[in-house]
C-alpha cells in the first residue's frame, strides 16, 4: 500500500486522495456551509488536490460555482494554503443543466477567464481539457490551450477522457502533467486501453474519477465477487475494499472521492489504513487492470517512417509494397480515384462497402498484411489525426510504409456533387426520411449534417503523423459542355417578391399573397434580355404543419399569376430547417445544381436575387452572382 507517492508536478502527497467538488457543486447539491465544512474536513485530514471545473454548476447562468466555492472554503480555512493544489476543467457547457460539449477556441478562452476571475489567480495551477469536442477540430482546441498557456494563464495542461493517440497527439502542442478518467473495479476500460501504463511511462498523475463506479453505482459493489471476500476479510464495506484496490495498483493513480458528507470522507480516507497482500491480488484477479494487446501496441514507440522502404511522392500504383489512404470530404471523388489502384490489383477497405465502423477495418487490414497482400487502398473520408492513427500503426507493425491521398475538394464543391449524383440516380432531392432510407442502400448519399462535421473537425494530414507521403490533390471541375449556355434568374419569394396581407412572415392561403411593388417590370427588363425566371423557396412551415404541401404550391401559383410573366419552375424546399437534412433547403446548393443541368443554364449567366444570407450564400454555392431584393427592384 502507498502511504506517500510521487504525481508529477502535483509533487509528493502524504494522502494520495483528491476530492472532487463536482456532487458539492450540482444538482442535489449541500447548501454552501455544508458544502465548506467537508472541504475543510478534507484539508484538516491532510488532502491537498481539490479537482474542479467550470461546468460544475446546476447550468450555464451557474458556472464557476465549483470554483467560487473552493476559493471561499480556502479564504476560510487556516492551514497552510500554499501546500493545496486547484485542478480545473473546460471544454464542457451546462444548457439548461444538461452536459454538452464545448471545446470551440472561444469558448476555452472565456472558460479560462471565468476561471480565473472565480478563482481569484492571475494564473490557473493546472487546466484539463474536458473533452475532445467531437464538433471542433482537436487540434484547434489543442492550440488555443497551448496559446493560453504561453500567455501565462494557464501553468499546467492535461486531459480528461482521451486515448493514448490523443494523448500524443496533444504533446506535439504542450507538455501533458495529467489525464483524468473513470477508473474503478467496475470500470477499467482506460486501464485496459493503456492510459494508467501511460501515465506511469510519462511520469504524470493520472487521476481516477468515479473510483467507486460512480454515485448511481455504489450500491453495486455491496453485490461484487471480487470485494465481498476482501470486505470480510478486513471488516470494511466494499467499497473501502473497492478504493483500496486502486490505491494498490502500480502507477500514479490519485482517486477523486466525491464525498458530500464528513463521514463518507472519512470513510474513503480509512481506505488508506488497508495493507492488500498477495492474496487479495490473487482473489481479484479475474478484475485485471492490464492493457489489452492492442493498448500494448498502441503505447510501444511509433515507428520512423525513415526506416521502411521509401515511397516516391506523387507515385500512382505500383507493385511495391504500401497502404495507400485515400481521403476527403463526402463527395470529394474517392471512389473514381481507387479505381486506378483497384485496377493495379490493390486489396480495397472501405466502411460503406463492408459496414461496421471505421476501427472495424483495421482487424481486416492487419489481416491482409499477415497474408502478404501488402498492397492495400483504403478510401473512407479519415478528417482527423485519430481516424487515420490505426491505419498508419497497423501498417507500421507489418514495416510497409503508408501513402496519404488527400482530395482536398472545397466543401462548396462536394456540396454539388452529391446534390448532383442525388438527381443523376433518382431525379430528385430527397430529403429527411426519404433521405435517411435511400442512404441505407446507397452509401454515397451522405447526409448534409455529415459534410458539415467533416468540415468543422478536419485536420490537415502530415508526414508527422508517420505517413511516407502525403500527396495533396486539389479539386478541379470539369467544365460543362459546350452547350450550358442559357440564361437563369433564380428568384427568392417570401420578402423578395412577396409579401402577405395578414402580416404573417409567409402566406399559408393564396388570397395572403400581396406582390411587393416594381416586380413585374424590373423581371420583364430581364426577361427581354433572354433570361429565364425560376422561384426558389425555402417553405419549413410544411415541415412543421403550419401549412400543407399543396397550400405552399397553391401560394407560389399565385405569386405567379400575379406576376403575369412566365416561370420555368415553381421549386422549394418542404423540409425542416434544423436540423439540416437536405440538399435543397437554401443555402444548400440542390436546387440551384438541378436547374442548371435541366436547363443547361451556364455559370456566366446566372443571377440569384434574395433577401436574406442563406439567399447569398445560395449564390455564392452555385457560383451565381447574388443581387440584394431592396436594391434590384428599386
Amino acid at each position: 500500500m502507498r502511504t506517500q507517492s510521487s504525481f508529477g508536478v502535483l509533487g509528493d502527497l502524504q494522502i494520495p486522495l483528491a476530492l472532487g467538488l463536482l456532487r458539492l457543486s450540482t444538482q442535489g447539491r449541500p447548501d454552501e456551509a455544508e458544502a465548506i465544512k467537508v472541504i475543510h474536513h478534507a484539508l484538516d485530514r491532510g488532502i491537498r488536490v481539490l479537482d474542479l471545473a467550470d461546468v460544475y454548476a446546476l447550468d450555464e447562468k451557474d458556472l464557476h460555482y465549483s470554483e467560487r466555492l473552493a476559493r471561499k472554503a480556502l479564504d476560510a480555512w487556516q492551514g497552510p494554503r500554499e501546500q493545496v493544489r486547484l485542478l480545473t476543467k473546460a471544454g464542457l457547457a451546462r444548457p439548461r443543466g444538461k452536459w454538452r460539449p464545448n471545446a470551440r477556441p472561444k469558448r476555452l478562452r472565456s472558460s479560462v477567464e471565468g476561471s480565473l476571475k472565480a478563482l481569484g489567480v492571475e494564473q490557473l495551477f493546472m487546466l484539463l481539457l474536458h473533452v475532445n469536442d467531437p464538433s471542433v477540430a482537436f487540434e484547434d482546441s489543442l492550440s488555443e490551450l497551448a496559446k493560453l498557456q504561453k500567455e501565462g494563464k494557464v501553468k499546467h495542461l492535461g486531459l480528461c477522457n482521451v486515448s493514448v493517440t490523443e494523448v500524443r497527439q496533444a504533446q506535439r502542442h504542450f507538455e501533458v502533467q495529467a489525464l483524468q478518467c473513470e477508473l474503478s473495479v467496475m470500470s477499467r476500460k482506460s486501464s485496459k486501453a493503456g492510459l494508467v501504463a501511460l501515465a506511469k511511462q510519462m511520469g504524470i498523475v493520472f487521476l481516477a474519477h468515479r473510483p467507486l463506479g460512480g454515485y448511481a453505482k455504489v450500491d453495486k459493489l455491496l453485490k461484487n465477487r471480487a470485494m465481498k471476500p476482501l470486505a470480510t476479510k478486513y471488516k470494511v464495506p466494499p467499497h473501502e475494499v473497492a478504493l483500496a484496490t486502486l490505491l494498490d495498483l502500480p502507477g500514479p493513480i490519485l482517486p477523486l472521492v466525491g464525498a458530500t458528507r464528513t463521514a463518507s470522507l472519512d470513510s474513503s480516507l480509512h481506505a488508506l489504513t488497508l495493507k492488500l497482500d498477495d492474496e487479495d491480488r490473487a482473489r481479484r484477479e479475474k478484475i485485471s487492470f492490464e492493457p489489452t494487446a492492442d493498448a500494448l501496441q498502441e503505447l510501444a514507440p511509433p515507428v520512423d517512417p525513415a526506416t521502411l522502404p521509401q515511397l516516391e511522392p506523387g507515385a500512382g500504383p505500383s507493385d511495391s509494397p504500401e497502404v495507400v489512404i485515400v481521403m476527403g470530404i463526402q463527395g470529394a471523388g474517392k471512389s473514381s480515384k481507387v479505381d486506378a489502384y483497384t485496377s493495379a490489383g490493390y486489396e480495397r477497405l472501405n466502411r460503406d462497402l463492408l459496414g461496421g465502423k471505421l476501427a472495424d477495418l483495421l482487424p481486416k487490414l492487419d489481416a491482409l498484411l499477415a497474408a502478404g497482400k501488402n498492397r492495400v487502398v483504403l478510401d473512407n473520408t479519415y478528417p482527423t489525426r485519430l481516424s487515420r492513427a490505426g491505419v498508419i500503426r497497423t501498417a507500421h507493425r507489418h514495416r510497409v510504409p503508408v501513402r496519404c491521398i488527400h482530395l482536398a475538394t472545397p466543401a462548396n464543391e462536394a456540396l454539388i456533387n452529391v446534390s448532383t449524383r442525388m438527381i443523376e440516380r433518382y431525379g430528385k432531392l430527397p430529403g429527411g426520411d426519404e433521405l435517411a432510407a435511400l442512404a441505407k442502400q446507397d452509401p454515397n448519399l451522405p447526409p448534409p449534417l455529415a459534410l458539415a462535421k467533416y468540415s468543422q473537425t478536419f485536420e490537415a494530414p502530415d508526414l508527422d503523423e508517420g505517413f511516407s507521403a502525403v500527396d495533396t490533390v486539389e479539386f478541379v471541375r470539369r467544365p460543362y459542355t459546350n452547350d450550358y449556355t442559357n440564361k437563369g434568374l433564380l428568384l427568392d419569394v417570401d420578402g423578395t417578391l412577396r409579401v402577405t396581407k395578414s402580416g404573417e412572415i409567409y402566406p399559408r392561403t393564396p388570397d395572403d399573397v400581396v406582390l411587393l411593388p416594381n416586380r413585374r417590370e424590373v423581371l420583364r427588363q430581364w426577361i427581354d434580355r433572354g433570361y429565364q425566371l425560376f422561384f426558389i423557396s425555402n417553405q419549413s412551415g410544411v415541415a412543421s404543419k403550419k401549412l400543407s404541401y399543396a397550400d405552399a404550391e397553391a401560394c407560389l401559383v399565385r405569386t405567379k399569376e400575379l406576376l403575369d410573366l412566365p416561370v420555368k419552375e415553381l421549386l422549394f424546399c418542404p423540409h425542416k430547417a434544423f436540423p439540416l437534412g437536405c440538399f435543397c433547403r437554401k443555402p444548400l446548393p440542390g436546387w440551384g445544381v438541378y436547374l442548371m443541368h435541366k436547363y443547361k443554364l451556364a455559370k456566366e449567366h446566372l443571377v440569384m436575387v434574395g433577401d436574406m444570407d442563406s439567399d447569398e450564400a445560395f449564390a455564392e454555392a452555385i457560383g451565381a452572382r447574388y443581387f440584394d431584393a431592396e436594391a434590384f427592384f428599386s
